[in-house]
């Protein structure tokens, strides 16, 4: 046993007249104990939380993404682009086109942010996996009657959408 132990323990079990000391001593000791095994769970929490939210948001993480250096928006005909999207290490290639916009659903209105991809997303992205609807989870982006949304969660909730709805999204977004 060190030293340090050894001074420890015959200061913590001594038997002395003043019987606070150890008292107080031992209060001390089960609150460092207590807040110790506190933090230990509160980090194992976190440490699976991180897990869940990283894999959750790891679906729409693309692994290389072109961006803009100014303005909104650049033309994916730029001859770096498409020297991009000839390299054999590139497999899949999607055009997403993001902003916020105002979206109406019969009385109900938000401000949302919109994405607006192409037919390769769903290859892209493992988006399927996360979907709940009464379609059992398919990625439709459009069919020969019309062109269709993806609401979140909570976009849907605001707007008091159902699953399958039959009446139309309004977008509103500035030029």
């Amino acid at each position: 046993m060190n030293f340090p132990f050894y001074i420890a323990r015959r200061y913590l079990f001594s038997k002395k007249s003043h019987n606070a000391i150890n008292i107080i001593s031992m209060v001390s000791v089960c609150g460092v104990v207590v807040a110790t095994m506190a933090l230990v769970c509160a980090l194992s929490v976190l440490n699976g939380f991180v897990g869940l939210v990283s894999s959750m948001l790891s679906n729409f993480d693309p692994e290389l993404k072109i961006q803009p250096v100014h303005g909104k928006v650049f033309d994916p005909a730029l001859p770096a682009v498409q020297e991009v999207k000839k390299l054999p290490e590139v497999a899949l290639f999607c055009e997403v086109l993001q902003d916020n916009a105002q979206v109406r659903y019969r009385d109900h209105q938000i401000t949302a942010t919109i994405k607006g991809v192409d037919d390769t997303f769903g290859r892209l992205t493992r988006i399927d996996s996360i979907l709940v609807d009464s379609r059992e989870g398919s990625f439709v982006l459009s069919d020969e009657v019309a062109n269709y949304a993806n609401l979140g969660v909570g976009t849907a909730f605001s707007l008091g959408v159902r699953p399958n709805y039959a009446d139309p999204l309004e977008i509103y977004a500035p030029k």
